[in-house]
């Protein structure tokens, strides 16, 4: 598929293919984050191992672990009640 996009002046001195790189990562990262595509899918749509789509999706707040942070608490004071 192909879409055309009006690009703002102040982007508009970057190389065309950096600026469709960017969107689609970012379009992929949308959609994996909002659970339309799974990590392993947006790699896979970018043509990118799971590892390097995990590092760049890292720089733009999307995590390998979507992990909610009363489990996490939960889990951490598991593990400290286990040390003692």
């Amino acid at each position: 598929m192909e879409i055309t996009v009006d690009i703002p002046a102040p982007l508009s001195g970057q190389s065309t293919e950096e600026l469709a790189r960017r969107a689609r990562l970012l379009l992929v990262i949308d959609e994996v984050r909002a659970g339309r595509l799974t990590r392993a899918g947006g790699a896979h749509a970018l043509g990118m191992t799971l590892d390097d789509f995990l590092i760049e999706a890292g720089r733009h707040g999307l995590y390998a672990i979507d992990h909610d942070v009363d489990d996490f608490k939960q889990e951490l004071d598991a593990i400290s009640r286990g040390r003692r």
